[in-house]
């Protein structure tokens, strides 16, 4: 079988490599290239908090291997800023932090190696039958895969729809020295104006070191953009209740637009939309880049239960699989949204239910971890 995969970020590596270990002739298209990114000493700013699930795949592929820039959590503490709300998870292997562009190296390293044909072209458009369109010529595939991002330009010019999911926010992220040690600890705190997160990074030169993911409403976003570092590390520090001590940035803070969004269809015809191209939601526990891993999961396994199965059947499949999950996914980030940011008493009370009751029984924690990957 022939298989395009358009986008060569992580997922869409993923997705090549299990396609090709399936048998298929394997071509993957980015007008970004396929060159490594050069990491520098320091963590970078964009981090995800990978489950079990999304190691264990990549560890299939190849692309999982210890490494002194991948930081393991045993637990992660969630408060409620405005009430007694709180609940602690904890297990051997929780998860893992690692850099978004440490993965895609990985993956990439693997694509070189496997014989996937690479190509540096803009796919404009997509028939439903796999007919591709490249700026000077055509190409045909029996299935394609779009894993190109939220942006989707190549799927939409395909005949996928968006739905917008609204929760227009901003986040700003970035690398802080701690002045207290992390203990493989993730924490978040929700406060009214959106979930701060300190994630466990490995400690440099003898400091230590934690990710900041902090989502914000676009107003308070607006009126932190224009606070100095300095004052925006105190804020950082007040509002995390200083439970890792004095906080500082390492380097400049990335400021990122955020939204939820989806497709009307995840499949049309031999067409599957994985990843953020099929849904963009609001960060949190690294929820988006385990979904996406997930995606990649849902098609090895539809490639290895039906394996001489057709391309439009294969879409459909893993789309059927994977769509519950993906809208509960955007419903509860919602209902996150909604009601931590409430200063209603009767909301107030619901989070402090809701978390403390997870917190005393551990099947509620384990679905919730689940659901994270």
């Amino acid at each position: 079988m022939k298989t395009a995969v358009i986008g060569a970020g992580s997922i869409g590596s993923a997705a090549a490599l299990v396609c090709q270990k399936a048998g298929h002739s394997v071509t993957l298209f980015d007008p970004q290239g396929f060159e490594q990114k050069a990491l520098s000493l320091e963590a970078d700013p964009r981090v995800w908090a990978l489950g079990s699930r999304s190691t264990q795949l990549l560890t299939e592929l190849g692309a999982w291997a210890p490494d002194e820039r991948l930081c393991a959590y045993q637990s992660m503490h969630v408060i409620d800023a405005r009430s007694d709300a709180r609940v602690t998870f904890t297990e051997a292997a929780l998860g893992h932090l690692v850099e978004a562009d440490w993965v895609r190296n990985q993956l990439l390293a693997r694509v070189a190696e496997s014989g996937i044909d690479c190509v540096s072209e803009r796919v404009e458009s997509v028939s439903q039958r796999g007919v591709l369109t490249l700026p000077k010529k055509e190409r045909d595939a029996d299935l394609v895969i779009f894993a190109e991002g939220r942006q989707a330009h190549t799927a939409l010019a395909s005949g996928f729809e968006i739905v917008d999911g609204g929760y227009r926010q901003m986040a700003v992220v970035g690398t802080l020295r701690s002045e207290q040690p992390h203990n493989g600890e993730a924490f978040q705190i929700f406060t009214e104006c959106g979930p701060l997160a300190l994630l466990p990074l490995p400690d440099r030169d003898g400091e230590h070191r934690v990710s900041l993911v902090w989502s914000l409403d676009l107003d308070t976003a607006s009126e932190l953009k224009g606070y100095s570092i300095e004052i925006l590390s105190l804020t950082i520090t007040q509002t995390s209740e200083s439970v890792r001590g004095a906080l500082s940035f390492v380097d400049e803070p990335i400021w990122i637009p955020l939204s939820q969004q989806s497709l009307k269809q995840d499949s049309l015809g031999c067409l599957l939309a994985i990843g953020d191209t099929a849904h963009g939601i609001l960060p949190l526990a690294g929820l988006g880049a385990n979904l996406g891993f997930t995606d990649v999961l849902a098609l090895q396994q539809t490639l290895a239960s039906a394996p001489s199965a057709r391309g439009d059947r294969i879409a459909r499949t893993v789309s059927r699989d994977r769509r519950f999950e993906q809208r509960t996914v955007a419903m509860v980030m919602g209902l996150f949204s909604d009601v931590f940011r409430s200063d209603q008493p009767l909301l107030q009370l619901g989070r402090s239910f809701a978390l403390r009751t997870a917190d005393r029984h551990p099947t509620i924690r384990s679905l919730i971890q689940e659901l994270a990957g």
